[in-house]
């Protein structure tokens, strides 16, 4: 599974995952590196990202979506 997620590598040879969203003005844009691609999941899940089934998205993120979903009045039916 891990394979197939997106990845970003720095100069060091060392793997972060990306947020998949970065709609929060306070996103953190990338999870912390780490020597093995295996090591940047973990530490996305060790901090609550959200897997969304192509990604994970950050917490921050995540509370904006809740904060935009709350927003949304339902239309009043006739």
């Amino acid at each position: 599974m891990s394979d197939e997620l997106p990845y970003m590598e720095n100069e060091d040879g060392e793997f972060a995952i990306p947020c998949q969203l970065k709609i929060s003005a306070e996103c953190v844009q990338q999870g912390e590196f780490c020597e093995g691609k295996e090591e940047a999941r973990e530490w996305v899940e060790d901090e609550f990202w959200i897997f969304s089934g192509e990604g994970y998205f950050c917490m921050q993120c995540n509370e904006q979506v809740l904060r935009n979903i709350s927003n949304i009045k339902p239309k009043n039916m006739i």
